[in-house]
C-alpha cells in the first residue's frame, strides 16, 4: 500500500496546489502575450472634414485642431458664420484623402471625446497655423495645451497685419476697452457677466481688440466682442 493511501487529504491538497500554480502561470503568460491597447494614432488618413477645425480619421475618430477656432457652419437653425465655408474648404484641400501626422499636447481628448491634435503635412507644414495664416481661424488656447503657442500667434499676427480673411472685420472696435482673463485666456466686453466674475489676480484691462489678440486672448463666446 502506498504512503499516499494513508494521507489522502494531503495528496489531494498537493494536487490542488499544483493545479493552481499551473493555472496562474498560464494566466500570466496569456496576459503577457495579449495585444497592448493602442494609443492615439501618430499618423492617419483623413476621410472627412466637418468644418474649419474638425475632421474625421479613417476608423471614425474625430479630431479637433488644437489652438485655433474656425467660424461655425450652419446648424440648429443658425446660419453659417462669416468665412465658415472657406475655412472648411481650406482644411479639406489640405487634408482630405491624405495621410497626416498628429502631434499631441498634455491633454489629448476634449469633453466630447474628440482627439485634440496639431496636424502636420509630409512637408512639415503645421495645418493649424496655416488656417490662422490665411485669416480663416483665430487662436483659441486652452491651458495646458499651449505647446505651439508662439508659432500659432505668429501666423495669426501675419494675417492680422495683412487684413486677410476674418481680419477684414474682426478688428473693428465698438467698446472703449475690454477685460481679459489670464486664467481662461478669453477677453470680454466690459459689461459681460463673465467679465464680472474674473478674479482680480487674473483680470487684465486691454485697450483694443488687436492688443487682446496679439497677447493670445480669444473672444468670449457669450458677449462676442
Amino acid at each position: 500500500m502506498s504512503i499516499e493511501s494513508f494521507f489522502p487529504q494531503k495528496t489531494e491538497t498537493r494536487n490542488q496546489k499544483t493545479i493552481f500554480i499551473i493555472f496562474l502561470l498560464v494566466a500570466i503568460l496569456a496576459w503577457g502575450c495579449a495585444p497592448k491597447p493602442q494609443g492615439p494614432p501618430q499618423q492617419a488618413l483623413v476621410t472627412q472634414v466637418l468644418d474649419g477645425d474638425t475632421l474625421v480619421l479613417a476608423g471614425g475618430q474625430r479630431v479637433r485642431l488644437l489652438g485655433i477656432d474656425a467660424p461655425e457652419m450652419a446648424r440648429e437653425g443658425r446660419p453659417a458664420e462669416f468665412l465658415a465655408h472657406k475655412s472648411k474648404d481650406l482644411l479639406a484641400g489640405l487634408t482630405q484623402g491624405k495621410v497626416v501626422r498628429l502631434e499631441y499636447d498634455q491633454l489629448r481628448y476634449d469633453h466630447y471625446g474628440r482627439l485634440l491634435a496639431y496636424l502636420f503635412l509630409p512637408d512639415h507644414t503645421l495645418i493649424n497655423a496655416e488656417l490662422l495664416r490665411q485669416g480663416l481661424a483665430h487662436v483659441y488656447f486652452h491651458a495646458p495645451n499651449v505647446r505651439h503657442r508662439d508659432a500659432l500667434l505668429a501666423a495669426q499676427t501675419e494675417a492680422m497685419d495683412a487684413r486677410r480673411g476674418r481680419w477684414q472685420k474682426a478688428l473693428n472696435q465698438d467698446e472703449p476697452y475690454y477685460l481679459a482673463n489670464r486664467h481662461t485666456l478669453r477677453f470680454h466686453r466690459p459689461n459681460c457677466p463673465l467679465a464680472g466674475k474674473i478674479a482680480a489676480a487674473n483680470r487684465l484691462k486691454v485697450q483694443s481688440i488687436k492688443q487682446a489678440y496679439l497677447e493670445g486672448f480669444s473672444p468670449c463666446r457669450s458677449c462676442k466682442p
